[in-house]
């Protein structure tokens, strides 16, 4: 089988995509206020539902059930063996994440009303409301954990068990606005991606010990005439069986990354516009790509909405342990970052300082990074990512990516 399009597609943005837990079953919410169910199999299209307005997020109950958070402010629960759908609240603001904890019974709701908010489906009510520092951009369940990511780069780690106050609250260790969250397949931590075209490794266990072995590393990075020109990093998605990872970014490009040997394995094809969402199947035998502009330069012209299903080889996403190979001599650096949120500044972002060699891409900034790359990073001048051909957007506008209201805002 070979890499293939779903039929009947979103009319607008793609937001999410998520595999069912036991069969090759997908769900997709989008901007056109829809959630759809796939039958990935034979690319058909099985169900559909629908908000009062753009679908931000959607996660599977159990196979035959779907929750979905909305602009109209709902988290929204669909049946779909019997076609019946049910509100279970409301939130004062767009819902930005919902996630379901099989275990207890439980959905979690994250909104731009700086709140988190926890429902019993079986009861349809609230359980619980929880105030937080700012609005909510992502969020994942690991366990009993739910780590969210809010504006102003807060990262709070919640126990479901005690959800009187975080069991953890920790600043990002990426500078920018953080865009994804996704938690380890182990459960002993989380990977969270930013704007700014980076990845960050972190850990769960608070200890010195741990907390050493984290790490950030730089990715989807583009040099076009000697400017690195950076891309969010919208989409994370683990292989259930390695605990390898894919990134995908407004680049159009989809990586495949081994977080414990600090190596990228693969890199796809460019896809023909930004990737806004990204899983893996319950098996790891499939990949499901949501190709869709989340209008990082604002409103312009656009291939359409597409979701692709590629089979994933074991070659793509099984760890290779050995050393990395020994990249080429790095060419002179550009004497400015560049490329992100418009003009290059003298020592990159903020004026500060050119990084010492081997803290270019991974091996820096944090300790025990990437060792070996080179300055620059992969991607940048004499990296071990050549620059590549076909799709190169234009520098972004000056003030950066992000449009009015980050992403998930108000449509333009």
């Amino acid at each position: 089988m070979s890499q293939f399009q779903l039929a009947h597609p979103p009319a607008d943005g793609i937001t999410t995509v998520r595999f069912a837990k036991t069969q090759n079953l997908l769900l997709v919410s989008s901007w056109d206020s829809g959630v759809r169910l796939y039958d990935v199999a034979s690319n058909t299209l099985k169900s559909r539902y629908y908000h009062k307005a753009g679908v931000l997020d959607c996660c599977f109950g159990d196979d035959t059930m779907a929750f979905s958070g909305s602009v109209d402010k709902t988290v929204k629960m669909y049946e779909f063996t019997s076609g019946q759908e049910s509100i279970l609240g409301s939130h004062d603001k767009a819902v930005r994440s919902v996630e379901f904890n099989e275990a207890r019974g439980i959905v979690v709701s994250g909104s731009w009303d700086r709140s988190l908010k926890i429902w019993d489906y079986r009861a349809k009510g609230a359980v619980s409301k929880h105030d937080l520092p700012e609005k909510v951009f992502t969020m994942t369940i690991s366990g009993d954990r739910v780590v969210v990511g809010t504006a102003g780069r807060h990262i709070l780690i919640y126990d479901l068990r005690q959800m009187s106050e975080p069991e953890q609250s920790r600043e990002s260790s990426l500078k920018y606005q953080t865009r994804a969250i996704k938690a380890f397949p182990d459960g002993t931590g989380y990977a969270l991606s930013s704007i700014e075209g980076r990845v960050a490794i972190e850990f769960f266990d608070p200890s010195p010990a741990s907390q050493a072995r984290k790490y950030a590393f730089k990715c989807h990075r583009v040099n076009q005439d000697g400017v690195d020109h950076v891309y969010p990093v919208n989409a994370l998605a683990f292989h259930p069986q390695y605990g390898t990872f894919a990134t995908g970014g407004c680049d159009a490009v989809v990586n495949i990354w081994d977080p414990v040997n600090k190596k990228r394995l693969c890199q796809f094809q460019r896809f023909p516009t930004s990737i806004s969402s990204c899983a893996f199947s319950n098996d790891g035998s499939l990949l499901a790509i949501a190709s869709s502009y989340t209008f990082e330069q604002g409103d312009m012209d656009h291939p359409p909405d597409t979701i692709y299903i590629r089979p994933v080889l074991e070659a793509d996403v099984r760890p290779r342990t050995g050393t990395a190979p020994a990249p080429p001599p790095p060419a002179a650096a550009p004497p400015a970052f560049g490329g992100f949120g418009g003009a290059p500044a003298p020592g990159g972002f903020g004026g500060a300082p050119p990084p010492p060699p081997g803290f270019g891409g991974f091996g820096g900034p944090a300790p025990g990074g990437f060792p070996g790359a080179p300055p620059g990073g992969f991607g940048g001048p004499g990296g071990w990512m050549p620059p590549m051909g076909g799709f190169h957007p234009p520098p972004p506008p000056p003030g950066g990516f992000m449009p009015p209201g980050g992403f998930g805002g108000p449509r333009p």
